[in-house]
């Protein structure tokens, strides 16, 4: 089955890519139909040459009236492979509450010898579909696509609020443009993203020199490179090159104001639970804050069942969703508010983004970017806990992995009053891994290992464990290595969030580049870290590790009767030039035993795109030294 190409209405194909100095393209935009034979026998893409398919031209027209807004879009994708056929399943989101979709026409072109053929797509195949409780989708898929084939559509949008217009796409765009009118009165303002030249810029006057009433502006980029899947993508950073157009001066007091006038959600927050109050009374003998947020925690978190359902709103409100014990996230989490403002805590609501992206874009408030709720406890100025009671492997006091490095929407119900909180966290997190090995003579070592994590890193192990399955867990603990073979896996303290969680392994391992004079091997098991994430050398976007962490690797491993040490890496330190990530080791032999010790320290979170090579450079020499052999030579 095809990949479902999606377009966004709020946010028109929103993606990220690199700049490129710009080149003239064949055409810019041609009419419907009408198209270059050039465009049909090129074979690949002139600046990106591995792409599977490519946007010729991608047009928008966005015309801002008194009352509504009126957009005209015309697309046009060269399809290079069968890899590249996934462009050909088309969505076109929108709101029904606040836009309507019409006029959409769409074609497939082959070059059949010398005749141009155009297939177009059935009126009747273009149909309705619903996404969620708020939004609906034109879908269609494109017919007779093949390797060489073009496809384009186009359609119009009346909406009751301003699209974004991002100029790049998941595949390389040759041309971008768009075009906005806009009275002289009219207090639309847009924010530019734009970070490569303008192959376009024009401002037209509309009306006369004696009374001009408006402006017409073109923008347009030209050879834009594709979005690129990286390592610890920053979710604060916006690197997409795009327009917003933003209607009010403060549009999140306006979504602060929608929220909490809103039966589902303000509402909610008053609203009652069965049984609180003996709830309430038991909670009122606790001493301190800690214990009275820990016992709410707890107690939600043991009731209540995530129904895999995220929604910035209740859907069954959280008196029923109470009296039932599940409920979708908001409703959880806002039960869990209910009852520590009862409580006399301090406590807020705070809408959050969850989805893949994790982002919630401050320059484009909109309710649609929110789809959970969390409790938000301030403890002073400086000192706060998120309560996210649908993180399944956190406690109270553990800020929720999934929003590091982004920023929330924490909300006042009683002043209306709003804060787009950044949520960071500079306390470490620690694992160590220790194993105790034994080396055979013929080329073989069994022994121990014990894993034990703490924090995210526990979280992470135990999210795997649940997700893949103990086997293809273990498969991912030996990082698919065909020669390590873990014999026992025990997981202590799991069902403890106040401690860190150990697992205890029995492992046997084939050294299988030994021969009968020498043995090699490497003492970097069961890490994580035999391969390097920073491979490329650039960067689009700049890379966000989430949190601090400390890992340390140890190892006794016994030598075995007729070897000895040939060679031993040096004991060596290496630290970036900011201080913010060191590694150490040390290795000694001592007592008929190879002793080995890594420390690797990250004291930073984020590098920006401009501090990348400094980190490519020393990821580099760091994985050539976590992966460097030790080597035994038969004496």
């Amino acid at each position: 089955m095809n990949k479902i190409f999606t377009l966004l209405a709020l946010s028109m194909f929103a993606l990220s890519a690199n700049a490129q100095s710009p080149t003239p393209p064949v055409k810019e935009t041609q009419p419907y139909g009408q198209i270059d034979t050039a465009d049909l026998t090129m074979k690949a893409c002139d600046f990106e040459k591995d792409a599977n398919a490519e946007v010729l031209f991608d047009k928008g027209e966005i015309t801002f009236g008194d009352y509504d807004i009126t957009c005209l879009y015309h697309k046009r994708i060269k399809i290079f492979n069968d890899k590249g056929n996934e462009n050909a399943d088309i969505k076109i989101f929108y709101i029904p509450a606040f836009q309507t979709i019409s006029d959409i026409t769409a074609e497939t072109i082959n070059l059949n010898g010398k005749i141009i053929e155009y297939t177009p797509v059935d009126s009747k195949l273009i149909y309705k579909r619903k996404i969620n409780s708020f939004g609906n989708a034109w879908v269609f898929t494109f017919p007779d696509v093949k390797a060489g084939a073009v496809i384009e559509f186009k359609y119009k949008i009346k909406s009751e609020f301003a699209p974004d217009w991002k100029f790049q796409s998941n595949i390389p765009t040759r041309y971008s443009e768009i075009s906005f009118s806009k009275v002289n009165a009219s207090k639309i303002h847009t924010v530019i993203r734009v970070s490569q030249p303008y192959s376009k810029t024009t401002t037209e006057t509309l009306g006369n020199k004696q009374s001009p009433w408006g402006t017409k502006d073109t923008r347009a980029l030209s050879n834009v490179q594709s979005i690129k899947n990286e390592p610890y993508p920053s979710l604060l950073s916006n690197n997409t090159q795009g327009i917003i157009f933003k209607s009010h001066t403060d549009e999140w007091d306006y979504v602060t104001r929608d929220v909490l006038v809103d039966q589902n959600f303000g509402v909610q927050l008053i609203d009652k639970l069965t049984g609180e109050k003996e709830i309430l009374d038991s909670i009122a003998t606790l001493k301190t804050n800690d214990q009275k947020i820990d016992s709410i925690f707890r107690l939600v978190k043991h009731r209540m069942l995530w129904n895999k359902t995220d929604n910035w709103y209740t859907v069954d409100g959280i008196h029923d969703a109470w009296n039932k014990k599940t409920g979708n996230a908001t409703e959880i989490n806002l039960i869990a508010y209910h009852l520590l403002k009862k409580a006399g805590i301090k406590v807020y609501p705070m809408l959050i983004n969850i989805d893949d992206e994790g982002r919630i874009d401050i320059e484009n408030a909109s309710v649609y970017q929110l789809d959970r709720a969390v409790a938000f406890v301030s403890l002073d100025s400086t000192h706060y806990y998120i309560l996210d009671i649908a993180a399944k492997y956190n406690n109270y006091k553990q800020l929720p992995i999934n929003i590091l490095s982004t920023y929330g929407l924490v909300i006042d119900p009683k002043t209306f009053n709003y804060q787009l909180f950044e949520v960071q966290n500079n306390i470490p997190t620690k694992q160590l891994v220790f194993i105790n090995a034994e080396i055979k003579p013929d080329g073989k070592m069994n022994g121990t290992a014990q894993i034990i994590s703490d924090s995210y890193y526990r979280a992470h192990h135990l999210l795997q464990y649940d997700d893949l399955g103990e086997k293809k867990y273990i498969d991912d603990l030996t990082e698919y290595n065909n020669d390590l073979k873990i014999t026992s896996l025990k997981l202590e303290d799991a069902e403890t969030d106040t401690v860190p969680l150990t697992q205890h392994i029995d492992f046997d391992l084939n050294l299988s580049a030994s021969d009968g004079d020498y043995i090699y091997f490497n003492p970097n098991l069961f890490t994580g870290l035999r391969t390097n994430p920073f491979l490329n050398e650039t960067r689009n976007s700049s890379v966000d590790f989430k949190y601090n962490s400390t890992n340390i690797i140890s190892g006794i491993y016994k030598i075995p009767d007729g070897y000895k040490v040939d060679a031993l890496p040096q004991n060596q330190n290496i630290t970036m030039a900011d201080k913010g990530i060191s590694f150490k080791r040390m290795m000694v032999e001592q007592n008929g035993t190879v002793q080995v010790n890594y420390t690797i320290t990250r004291k930073k979170t984020i590098y920006t795109k401009e501090e990348y090579p400094g980190l490519y450079e020393f990821y580099k020499k760091m994985f050539e030294m976590l992966n460097e052999q030790i080597v035994l030579k038969k004496s």
